[in-house]
């Protein structure tokens, strides 16, 4: 389930303790730091706190002062960007606001066009300086309206996004700036609410993830306890739409007075009221918590959450009281289905039938008590024909009536909304995203397969991970790794976790498995050398019958971490495997394995692949991980012999 990450631009310097305390208390999992204002080490640091996701973002005053080439820009950050790809943050914001004169208009291009050139090679430079690990954001540009003290555009945004089309086809993902005064604009059609059709809408950003890469109320007369309701609002508001990748506050401190209204943090370090409304904000069920079943025969979308902002707006409007109702675009997803096919019930629940003559047609309402979420109501819209009887009680999978294209509808499909008792979301109509939990989990199985993981201690050097590959590579392709987390995952019915030498890990292995990895076959083997290790392993039995499986999802990480899995082509032999664990493992014990499934499963935030001589696989790789595996960072290596595959590893993750 891949949801908004909630976070904040930090200020300027290292790291204080009340920045930290910021991140913990407002449970923020996303960051954005500086190259040129924030040190590296602070990463790992801020991974304590909770940080899972960061945007680094690449801004100068270069360009509004001097003319500056791309080569200069790169020359300028290329050190800093070297040192964070070490640390693991591989996502790029290339400058900021280049709409501003202060940003560079007038002074490094003259017109978008030339901006957008100058974009894609910096954008060049990078990757062919860094590797194709880098994922580069088009920058956020300043909107119209209401923006930060001293953000002037010389351009609006919209006419500066016409131009920049092959640049926003170049980048991996495009960020947006979004600020407002107050609470009617923050929730309003034409004011904070316009990035949905300006950039989730157009149709050069269509296919690329959009960050709001800076958001803020920039009135200096609004309170800060308001604020910080707004922020909750908008956060929760973010996490509806399926391909915001992130959004970011603006911002966590600044010594600036000009700013002193935005900041989190007061001036003496203590926190303003933000902090607490925010930590107060509503949350989306967990996945495991809320699953529907799929109520079409059809499994596929023809329309998501918050799509044609403007249509829906329009098509809302209540003459009566003069406003329009829906400020957020498509307050349901609209599912696949053929007319007069059968539509069911995704949980058990009582039925309301609904009044026909209004935009959904012949409708009902599914009422359903969900143990740890509260009252859900499903909103099934559209259909031909209802067959469940009013006030009935329907059981999950039970036929609700025949799917059609009654009231506004164009062609044959059902429409899901979703409600949560004590949500509320005016933009939406208090409507939510249902998508996330119809959909399989993050990082669930494409298909059921046998795993084994041979998971080596603690203090396991490389001569065991190779003396692990050696025995059993070429016949078995077993998955060879150092964490016992990672030999856990994935909803699959047969997980078998070879424990070698389980002792090391000082505690129980084998209660921690029963407790967090339930119905994992838990096989130990003790030996006293990596040749022991070897003979054991290619002793080892067939795969046994799996105990009794709990229900889906099983598999779920215990905790968040960041999962590098080395991926070799179904041709390599055990002397790739091994110079994949000599570049790898007692530096960094990356997971090596040989199968595309299993590098991608797991409900995981950080999922990397990194895949070796990807053409050795039928069909596009990329693409696979794509359609089966969405989210994973997806990094092929070309190598001619495992003596280049090993150089080019210590590159990739040094």
């Amino acid at each position: 389930m891949i949801l908004t990450p909630a976070g904040i631009l930090a200020g300027d310097g290292p790291v204080r303790p009340e920045d930290l305390q910021v991140i913990r208390e407002a449970g923020l999992a996303a960051l954005k730091l500086r190259a040129l204002a924030n040190p590296v080490g602070d990463v790992t640091v801020y991974r304590d706190a909770g940080v899972r996701r960061f945007l680094l973002q690449l801004l100068s005053p270069r360009p509004g002062t001097m003319p500056t080439s791309p080569e200069e820009f790169v020359g300028d950050f290329a050190p800093a960007v070297s040192e964070f790809l070490k640390a693991g943050v591989t996502d790029l914001e290339l400058h900021g606001e280049p709409n501003s004169q202060e940003r560079g208009w007038g002074v490094s291009w003259n017109s978008a066009a030339e901006f957008s050139d100058w974009f894609l090679a910096v954008a060049e430079l990078l990757r062919s300086g860094f590797g194709p690990q880098l994922r580069i954001g088009f920058p956020g540009l300043a909107p119209p309206g209401a923006v930060p003290p001293g953000v002037l555009p010389a351009i609006d945004d919209e006419t500066f996004l016409s131009e920049c089309a092959a640049a926003l086809t170049g980048a991996d993902f495009v960020c947006c700036h979004v600020y407002w005064r107050d609470q009617g604009e923050m929730r309003d059609f034409h004011g904070a609410l316009r990035f949905l059709r300006t950039y989730l809408e157009r149709a050069e950003i269509r296919p690329r993830p959009v960050v709001i890469s800076e958001f803020a109320n920039v009135a200096t007369g609004e309170s800060f306890s308001n604020k910080g309701r707004q922020y909750a609002e908008f956060y929760f508001l973010c996490s509806q739409y399926d391909r915001l990748d992130g959004a970011y506050a603006f911002l966590l401190r600044s010594p600036d007075p000009a700013y002193a209204s935005m900041a989190w943090l007061d001036d003496g370090g203590a926190m303003t009221p933000i902090v607490e409304r925010v930590a107060r904000r509503p949350l989306m069920p967990p996945a495991a918590d809320l699953r529907l079943e799929w109520p079409t025969v059809s499994r596929a979308y023809t329309q998501a959450f918050g799509d044609r902002q403007q249509l829906y707006y329009d098509a809302s409007y209540d003459p009566e009281h003069d406003v329009h109702w829906l400020h957020g675009g498509h307050e349901g997803v609209d599912l696949r289905a053929v007319e007069g096919s059968p539509v069911k019930a995704c949980l058990p629940g009582q039925v309301t039938c609904g009044a026909p003559g209004t935009a959904y047609g012949n409708f009902v309402r599914v009422s359903s008590p969900v143990a740890g979420v509260g009252a859900i109501t499903l909103l099934y819209a559209h259909m031909q024909q209802i067959t469940a009887e009013d006030g009935s009680e329907v059981a999950a999978g039970e036929v609700l009536g025949l799917a059609g294209q009654t009231g506004q509808a164009e062609g044959s499909h059902l429409h899901l909304g979703l409600k949560i008792d004590g949500v509320t979301l005016p933009p939406t109509s208090h409507y939510l995203n249902a998508r996330p939990y119809l959909d399989a989990l993050r990082g669930s199985p494409r298909l059921q397969y046998a795993r084994t993981y041979v998971l080596l201690p603690p203090n396991a050097d490389s001569s065991w991970a190779r003396a692990a590959a050696e025995a059993t590579w070429e016949e078995r392709r077993f998955t060879v790794g150092n964490s016992a987390d990672d030999a856990g995952i994935g909803d699959l019915d047969v997980r078998r976790i070879v424990a070698v030498n389980p002792g090391a890990w000082g505690d129980d292995l084998a209660a921690f498995f029963a407790a967090h990895y339930p119905a994992a076959v838990y096989v130990p083997v003790t030996a006293g050398n990596p040749l022991a290790l070897a003979d054991c392993l290619r002793q080892l039995p067939p795969f046994p019958d799996p105990p009794e499986q709990p229900l889906p999802p099983r598999g779920l990480p215990r905790s968040q971490y960041m999962r590098t899995y080395v991926l070799l082509p179904p041709d390599a032999s055990a002397t790739w495997a091994r110079a994949a664990i000599e570049a790898t493992w007692d530096q960094h014990r990356l997971t090596v394995g040989g199968s595309a499934d299993d590098a991608g499963i797991g409900d995981l935030d950080f999922r990397r692949v990194i895949a070796i001589n990807p053409e050795g696989w039928e069909g596009d790789l990329a693409a696979f991980f794509a359609r089966y595996y969405p989210g994973v960072i997806y990094v092929p290596i070309q190598a001619d012999t495992p003596v280049k595959l090993w150089e080019k590893l210590e590159q990739v993750v040094s």
